[in-house]
């Protein structure tokens, strides 16, 4: 089975466990095995989930300006996440 390749400030989509089908930003990427994500509300930007990546699906959905800010280090705010995944998943969904 290929790997699933991911990135920082993608979208993802939790296909396991108690927050199954809950979308997350990825904040970082622990290993091969692990990501961290975070959704700036249950799971805030400063105690962000650890993730199996088995256990999510990647989706074709970036937060660009999130993803630039992560690759050169720069604070995000729990309210930019919020807000990402509001505007991407209604995009996703045809809203």
């Amino acid at each position: 089975m290929p790997e699933r390749e991911f990135h920082l400030g993608q979208v993802v989509l939790s296909l396991r466990g108690r927050d199954r089908g809950r979308h997350y930003l990825v904040l970082r990427i622990l290993g091969e095995r692990l990501v961290a994500v975070t959704d700036g509300d249950k799971h805030k930007v400063s105690a962000p989930k650890k993730k199996n990546v088995r256990h999510l699906a990647p989706l074709e959905m970036t937060a660009e300006a999130i993803a630039r800010k992560l690759a050169v280090g720069a604070q995000v705010t729990d309210a930019e996440i919020r807000g990402a995944l509001r505007s991407l998943t209604q995009i996703a969904e045809g809203g």
